[in-house]
């Protein structure tokens, strides 16, 4: 038994060896960046071996862990983290194609993202932070894939895993012109007025949501808009049009008196406002119409809010978390291209994230 196992671990070994090995170190061990490691753990791909370098949550950092199935509760007996100094590591060990993974949805480790790009480090996030900046980094950021040096990758940005971007970005290459982008972008919105219209409350629904993990943690964040917002920017900018984030006009779920309180406090006063929400269904069905919250962009702007859309539409019969994205361009400007599926997910996030890291290993040294 001794030497069978013994000849099992060597003939991996030599596997891992003909292999092109791919490192990355993944920053944010959550619900995306756990599900990464758990995906990467049972990865056997034909060509390439991925190195978990190390990994690290908001306080604690681990390099080079002993195997490549980190455990996510080990991370307390880390080195107490400072972005600097770990960029500045990250910067040393690049060489053999260094993938940092950024699942924190932190700003302050977006406005790292350059240095590490200037320095051969690539990069891979679904965090919307960096490409949501000033248009200025935005367009720095994206010059690194040009020049050769490294690669920044950003799909699950918009849609999770669904190749949204990527059709974008294939048709702006070819010489095609994006003239208008509209649809649904977030999962969360598509079930809570999927519910809605099944005669549940509102505030039920977002508790709901909250509790089964559809939502932010504070459901503000998806209600004040600001999520899809984001999204759309990005799909503006990757469009090739230069817009900033006070250009986009933005309807709020959030009432007024209820934006600055305690979470707990804002969940237990979000009943008062049911009626609101149970009268604007009512005023849609009527006209045999659902409520969707939906964004269009065009050159002329972008606009986010509530829209009646027909029942029998594309967008009123979305179901789950389901997005729907629809892409006009001087190509495709009677008929667009549309994009459905799930829109949110950890599962469907990380396995975005996997495919780039996989698409750096083909293009890098």
């Amino acid at each position: 038994m001794s030497i069978v196992l013994n000849k099992k671990i060597n003939n991996i070994e030599i596997s891992k060896r003909k292999k092109k090995t791919i490192k990355v170190f993944i920053a944010g061990i959550g619900a995306v960046g756990g599900t990464l490691i758990n995906l990467i753990r049972k990865l056997d791909h034909s060509e390439f071996y991925i190195h978990i370098a190390g990994i690290c949550n908001s306080n604690k950092v681990i390099y080079n862990p002993e195997s490549n199935d980190p455990k996510t509760d080990l991370i307390v007996s880390g080195e107490n983290l400072n972005w600097e100094e770990l960029t500045d590591s990250l910067v040393r060990q690049k060489k053999g194609n260094l993938v940092f993974i950024d699942a924190t949805g932190n700003e302050s480790v977006a406005r790292h993202y350059l240095k590490l790009l200037s320095h051969g480090v690539h990069i891979v996030t679904p965090s919307k932070h960096a490409n949501t900046f000033e248009q200025s980094y935005f367009d720095e950021l994206v010059t690194f894939p040009a020049k050769g040096l490294s690669q920044y990758k950003y799909e699950t940005t918009v849609g999770a895993g669904l190749p949204v971007l990527k059709t974008i970005q294939s048709l702006v290459e070819s010489g095609d012109k994006i003239t208008k982008i509209s649809g649904v972008v977030s999962g969360t919105m598509t079930y809570i007025f999927n519910q809605l219209q099944k005669g549940n409350s509102f505030s039920e629904i977002v508790k709901e949501a909250k509790e089964l993990g559809y939502s932010e943690p504070d459901p503000r964040d998806d209600l004040s808009g600001e999520d899809v917002a984001r999204k759309f920017l990005i799909l503006a900018r990757t469009s090739g049009f230069t817009f900033e984030r006070a250009d986009i006009k933005v309807e709020s779920l959030i009432p007024d008196d209820l934006k600055n309180l305690s979470l707990g406090d804002f969940l237990t006063e979000l009943p008062a406002y049911d009626k609101i929400w149970k009268n604007r269904h009512s005023k849609a069905l009527v006209n045999n119409k659902k409520l969707r919250y939906t964004g269009v962009f065009t050159a002329e702007g972008l606009n986010i809010g509530v829209q009646e859309v027909p029942s029998d539409s594309p967008l009123g019969n979305l179901s789950g978390t389901d997005n729907l994205i629809q892409i006009y361009s001087k190509r495709y400007a009677v008929n667009p291209i549309v994009i459905q599926g799930p829109g949110a997910g950890k599962e469907v996030t990380a396995a975005g994230v996997l495919s780039d890291i996989l698409e750096i290993g083909r293009f890098s040294s």
